[in-house]
């Protein structure tokens, strides 16, 4: 996946707030753009597929409220969105979050202030969609090496593409690993290949030595992700993100292999907010920690069923006890992703 530089749309109508934003952002490195109103932000959302938006609520045309209700109209809101707001109306603040911002600024804010939340909400979008790249990744490469077979030279070419290290596990041994591997692990496939997590001596856990898990994944088919403390070339502890499918026959359809692809999330500090979380909120389950991490990064009830692998209604119990646990109430104007945020 190739790195560019954050996109931030502003959607306001005073040209003084989009001089300001423009002068404040100069030497950070992202891409601006700017709408006049909100039909203006839409059509430019709808073709730039911006990273974060800052939104004015009291705007000609199409007022803010109406710019969040069309884009959800739409699907889940693309990427983090700020409203930009001199407000004191509550009940109107209620809406917008209601609707999913994730937070709000008050006029007059400070250049420092915009500076830190565009440096947090854009690498919060860029992990959600190198999480959503890594999910679509794995059942595409799990459905194309199911297309023509484990030692086709084709398959090792398809991995060899993917910048993110990629095995392929056969009766709990490796059976392929992509240069993206051996360069993050430090690990020669030329000794690797052909072994068992035991037979691998330095972090052998990480290659999925979790033999009850990949039974129910061939059982059920179905494709799981689990987070994992793993050691870099240098002997680093890193944080990835695993993503397991099966692989199954072209022609039987029977499973042959478990294709796993990872992702380094090191930097969002997902075991530290666990552990913080378990410290701080001994009444939180494993799993309630599991979906506050995923809502933390903004997304939807339907990507974290996915990413976690349980049922969409089963989400939305664990996001209400959260909600609960966490003591918020509808009237607090808070939604629980900028609590998660700001804990």
């Amino acid at each position: 996946m190739n790195k560019h530089k954050p996109k931030i749309l502003v959607v306001d109508d005073e040209p003084v707030i989009s001089s300001m934003m423009a002068d404040i952002l100069k030497d950070e490195r992202y891409d601006l753009f700017f709408a006049v109103d909100g039909q203006d932000g839409l059509a430019k959302a709808n073709s730039i597929h911006p990273d974060l938006i800052f939104l004015d609520m009291c705007m000609p045309v199409l007022d803010g409220v109406g710019f969040l209700k069309k884009l959800n109209e739409r699907g889940n809101l693309p990427c983090p969105i700020l409203a930009i707001t001199g407000y004191e109306d509550d009940m109107a603040l209620s809406e917008c979050f209601d609707q999913g911002i994730f937070s709000l600024i008050r006029k007059p804010f400070h250049p420092s202030e915009i500076i830190a939340i565009c440096r947090r909400y854009t690498k919060l979008s860029e992990i959600k969609k190198r999480l959503s790249f890594n999910l679509e990744t794995v059942t595409f490469l799990s459905k194309q090496a199911s297309s023509f077979g484990l030692d086709n030279m084709e398959e090792q070419d398809l991995i060899e593409a993917i910048p993110l290290p990629v095995y392929v596990k056969r009766e709990r041994v490796l059976a392929q690993v992509n240069k993206a591997f051996e360069t993050f692990t430090g690990l020669d496939r030329g000794v690797i290949i052909g072994k068992t997590c035991e037979e691998i001596s330095r972090d052998r856990q990480f290659i999925a030595n979790d033999h009850e898990s990949e039974t129910g994944l061939i059982v059920n088919g179905r494709l799981a992700c689990h987070e994992q403390i793993v050691a870099d070339r240098q002997g680093k502890p890193r944080e990835v993100i695993i993503c397991r499918s099966v692989v199954t026959s072209g022609t039987s359809n029977q499973p042959v292999a478990i294709l796993g692809i990872m992702i380094d999330i090191t930097e969002f500090g997902f075991s530290s907010f666990k552990k913080m979380l378990a410290n701080r909120y001994p009444g939180f389950s494993p799993r309630e920690r599991e979906v506050a991490n995923l809502v933390r990064l903004g997304m939807s009830n339907k990507e974290v069923a996915q990413q976690l692998n349980i049922a969409l209604c089963t989400v939305e119990y664990h996001r209400t006890n959260l909600r609960e646990k966490l003591g918020l109430k509808k009237g607090d104007n808070v939604n629980l992703s900028t609590a998660l945020l700001s804990l």
